[in-house]
């Protein structure tokens, strides 16, 4: 694991809300080219850490999917994205 890595990574989220104040998950995925799954892992993980604030959800019924197709399988780092795979953030994937 390289020392630093979660920190940089969160680092990068915060610039973009320093930036935009408000955006969805889908917004912040469209940006950082990922997909929205792993957009709301690391917004979660900063929301639990008392950095950002989550305003708002939505309910996905069920048989429905909570993101489109379309976001997850454009994400260029599909393969290290921690909700995408189902690794956890201590293996140090993003």
């Amino acid at each position: 694991m390289i020392p630093g890595w979660k920190e940089e990574i969160e680092g990068e989220y915060l610039e973009i809300l320093r930036k935009h104040q408000e955006l969805t998950p889908r917004e912040v995925a469209a940006r950082f080219s990922i997909s929205e799954g792993c957009a709301t892992y690391w917004l979660t993980e900063l929301a639990r850490e008392g950095k950002v604030q989550i305003l708002a959800v939505t309910l996905v019924e069920d048989g429905e999917t909570p993101w489109d197709s379309e976001t997850s399988v454009t994400c260029q780092g599909k393969a290290f994205c921690p909700a995408g795979n189902g690794a956890n953030v201590e293996e140090g994937r993003r």
